[in-house]
């Protein structure tokens, strides 16, 4: 499981509950991932005994996340032997470091071995690895992507083999017996290891900087390894910290009143996972996680339109605002010709995969896209962001208001979203009237007439509030054709959009309704729907119970939004990571960890929660 991670936008790196590298994107985050495996192994020179770094084996392990940035770390102990591990990724280089302190008691000669394999642009085969004496470095590379390890001090040792094919181990065998002796390059499923023999005493670091380049040619990792070593290692490991200490301290607000300091730590927290989650380029992806490979075939490592608006609407909460500028240019670079958005992009703006038939979409993602539009613009009130985004709204808004069932005048029939079931939904629905009142306010600050979308919004909502209630049993249906009456979370997200004003004594029943029927007693928290087996059987997530603690304090409940939030905080894991999902068993993290929506909400409602009379559009949020 994902424990800590560091990136600069284009390069995230992604650490293990064991302080291994986990995975290692570029040159987006969420693509590619193109690291295998990377560990750390021990020799003592004078035992004659070799140990890789991995609990139980002699050692035992901590994770220690580093300052006010959370940058990557983990101390092992153990044989007489401390090494502190720290891992960065330098802000504006592409170039990872990771930084091997190692005290002995007795003092001692020992050998450190780094092995890594890589599996770049996300296949494991024609890859080449070689020692390069003349520039003391060893490389990986295929097709247009370069990976160059070199140190300070240098390796003593490297050698290359191969792995997996031919029925080979891999090159970490080399290293168990102390000494490294293998070929000086490789090709196939190639993998590498290097050497490092110091001599650490008791009562100072003997420090090992290992450097790794990223770059698209060999001569653009040349020229990072020559900066690097022109301006020493300490001077760029001391750049990425300062960085990531300056960005939390200017970005990080003071802890709300009447909220825990966890919460505030956790709100920090946060920001830096939106802050990683999100490219250069404006992609935001679910989630780094990449274990769903094994259970679903497929990652987290996408852009969907839904998350993305939403951490958008987060990140202007939050002041980052520039990052959610970016995501609104990668959004209209991405918008089909008819106007609407597909289920789910790669982070490079290709289309990704998906399991739904044509048209490959769910219709409130690209309601949510137009709804983000005007919340950004709601923050920064600057008139030219919409000049430049007009494009995206008109087309979006133009195929939301013609998407529509014809005998219902509701919004056509499309995936829900929770991405299972076919039909006209009611968030969907509450999305759609929420995004066409916004493009018409659009359309009205640029001087261009709202009628059509205004009437579309208001038509589109008279009829949900007749055909989605159901006076024989006084609630809302989850959904219309075919016809759902099983209580959904979403619901709670719908009364966020303005489905019915809070004061209406059906919002009040159906938050009722909902938190009596899907809280879970034992771990807490709040599943997303009647009979939800998604990993489990009615886990509670944690957007769910977020949208309840929103939903409580629009009602008048500060104490119970509060207590909610500090639920959220508690089920953080060790490194101050939300999952997507809670184990209705265990309560431990469950499914993608860490998920940027359930970050970006907590976020959202602790703002929410600061700010705490409603506005005097309920839905405008």
């Amino acid at each position: 499981m994902i424990e800590q991670l560091a990136g600069n936008g284009r390069v995230l790196l992604t650490v293990n509950e064991n302080g291994e590298w986990n995975e290692l994107f570029y040159p987006h985050p969420g693509l590619f991932q193109h690291l295998r495996e990377m560990r750390l192994g021990v020799y003592d020179v004078r035992e004659r005994k070799f140990a890789w770094l991995r609990r139980g084996n002699g050692y035992s392990m901590a994770t220690a996340p580093d300052g006010a940035g959370n940058l990557p770390g983990s101390r092992w102990t153990g044989a007489g032997v401390t090494l502190h591990v720290q891992d960065l990724v330098h802000p504006n280089h592409d170039l990872v470091m990771r930084v091997i302190r190692v005290r002995a008691d007795p003092p001692r000669p020992l050998r450190i071995f780094s092995y890594h394999s890589f599996h770049i642009a996300e296949s494991m085969y024609q890859d080449t690895a070689y020692v390069d004496p003349s520039a003391r470095s060893l490389v990986h590379y295929k097709r247009g992507f370069y990976f160059g390890f070199f140190s300070d001090p240098t390796f003593t040792r490297a050698a290359c083999g191969e792995h997996t094919l031919k029925g080979l181990q891999g090159t970490y065998v080399d290293a168990e017996d102390g000494v490294l002796d293998g070929r000086t390059i490789a090709h196939g499923a190639a993998d590498s290891a290097l050497q490092f023999d110091i001599d650490p005493v008791a009562d100072r670091d003997t420090t090992v900087h290992l450097f790794l380049a990223i770059g698209r040619s060999p001569s653009a990792i040349a020229a990072t390894r020559e900066y690097v070593r022109a301006g020493g290692p300490e001077r760029f490991e001391e750049e990425a910290r300062a960085f990531w200490q300056a960005w939390v301290g200017r970005r990080q607000p003071k802890a709300p009143a009447g909220l825990s300091e966890r919460i505030a730590q956790l709100y920090a927290s946060s920001m830096l996972v939106m802050r990683h989650a999100t490219g250069t380029n404006g992609a935001i992806i679910a989630s780094p996680d990449t274990a769903s490979l094994v259970i679903g075939g497929d990652t987290y490592n996408y852009c969907w339109w839904r998350d993305g608006g939403y951490v958008s609407k987060a990140m202007d909460e939050a002041g980052l605002y520039e990052y959610s500028r970016r995501f609104l240019d990668f959004a209209m670079s991405c918008q089909s010709p008819d106007g609407s958005f597909l289920h789910r992009h790669f982070p490079d703006g290709a289309i990704g995969s998906t399991w739904h038939p044509p048209p490959f979409l769910q219709v409130d993602q690209t309601a949510t896209v137009i709804a983000a539009t005007w919340h950004h613009f709601k923050h920064g009130r600057d008139p030219d962001v919409l000049l430049d985004l007009w494009p995206l709204v008109k087309g979006a808004a133009n195929f939301l208001t013609e998407f529509r069932d014809p005998a219902t005048r509701l919004p056509a029939s499309s995936f829900d979203l929770w991405e299972e079931r076919q039909g006209i939904h009611a968030y969907s629905t509450a999305a759609v009237v929420h995004a066409l009142e916004r493009a018409a306010r659009i359309a009205q600050e640029l001087g261009k007439d709202p009628a059509r979308w205004r009437a579309a919004s208001q038509e589109i909502h008279t009829a949900a509030v007749e055909k989605f209630w159901d006076p024989g049993t006084s609630r809302f249906v989850r959904s219309l054709s075919p016809r759902s009456d099983a209580l959904d979370a979403s619901l709670l997200l719908s009364l966020k959009l303005g489905f019915l004003p809070w004061d209406d004594p059906r919002a009040r029943q159906m938050v009722d309704q909902i938190e009596a029927r899907l809280w879970k007693p034992g771990t807490g928290g709040l599943a997303r729907y009647e009979g939800d087996q998604y990993y489990g059987t009615e886990n509670p997530w944690i957007v769910c119970t977020l949208w309840l603690a929103e939903a409580r304090l629009r009602l008048g409940n500060r104490d119970r939004c509060r207590e909610l939030l500090e639920w959220v905080a508690e089920h953080e894991t060790a490194t101050r990571l939300l999952p997507e999902q809670i184990d209705s068993a265990t309560g431990a993290p469950k499914s993608a960890t860490p998920l940027t929506w359930s970050h970006s909400t907590f976020v959202d409602v602790v703002h929410k929660y600061t700010q705490p009379a409603p506005d005097s559009d309920p839905g405008d949020s």
